[in-house]
C-alpha cells in the first residue's frame, strides 16, 4: 500500500513538473491585423494573345488592327500599379512593314529584321516598359499597322505563309 502511494505521489509530482517545465518555455500572442490583398486588373479584352489574321494581305495593302489595355475591368480596378510592354513575334517570311502606334498616331515600336530573334527564329519585337498608375482608370488605346509594300507584287510572294502574334506582358510595378 505504502508502494503505491509512494508511486502515485510521484506521478503527480512528474506530471506536475512537466507542467510547470512546458509552461516556463512557451508563450502564446494573439495578433490581430488589418493587412488587405492589392486587387491586380488588367484588361485586354481578357486575352494574354492576340492572332492577326494575314493570311488574305496583298501587295498595296495598308491594314490597321486597333486594341486597348485597361487595368479595370466592369466594377474591378487595379490596386496596384501595372507595368506591361507588347511584344510581337512573327516568322516575317512576307515584307510586311509593321509597327504599332498609340491612338494619337504616336510610333510605340516598329517591327523589323534590325530586332533580334528567339530561339524559335520568331523575329521578336518587344515595346520598352509602360506604367499604368492604378489612382484612377486607365485605357490604353493602340493599333498595330500592317504594310504591304505594293513593289512585292511578283509571283514569288504569292505563296508565303506567315503570320504574327500581338502579345501583352504585364506585372505589378513594384519601385
Amino acid at each position: 500500500m505504502k508502494r503505491i502511494i509512494i508511486i502515485t505521489i510521484l506521478v503527480i509530482g512528474i506530471i506536475f513538473g512537466i507542467g510547470i517545465t512546458y509552461s516556463m518555455y512557451t508563450s502564446e500572442a494573439k495578433i490581430k491585423s488589418d493587412i488587405s490583398l492589392a486587387t491586380f486588373v488588367f484588361d485586354t479584352d481578357r486575352k494574354e494573345l492576340i492572332n492577326i489574321p494575314i493570311s488574305n494581305i496583298k501587295p498595296g495593302d495598308n491594314l490597321k488592327y486597333e486594341f486597348a489595355i485597361s487595368n479595370n475591368s466592369n466594377t474591378k480596378k487595379s490596386d496596384v500599379t501595372i507595368k506591361y510592354n507588347i511584344k510581337i513575334k512573327t516568322m516575317h517570311f512576307m515584307p510586311l512593314e509593321i509597327s504599332i502606334y498609340d491612338i494619337d498616331d504616336n510610333l510605340v515600336m516598329a517591327c523589323d529584321e534590325t530586332n533580334e530573334r528567339n530561339s524559335l527564329n520568331e523575329l521578336e519585337c518587344i515595346s520598352e516598359d509602360i506604367i499604368m498608375p492604378y489612382m484612377e482608370n486607365v485605357k490604353d488605346e493602340y493599333y498595330l499597322k500592317l504594310v504591304f509594300p505594293l513593289e512585292y507584287s511578283d509571283i514569288e510572294y504569292s505563296s508565303l505563309v506567315d503570320y504574327i502574334n500581338l502579345e501583352i506582358d504585364s506585372s505589378q510595378k513594384i519601385d
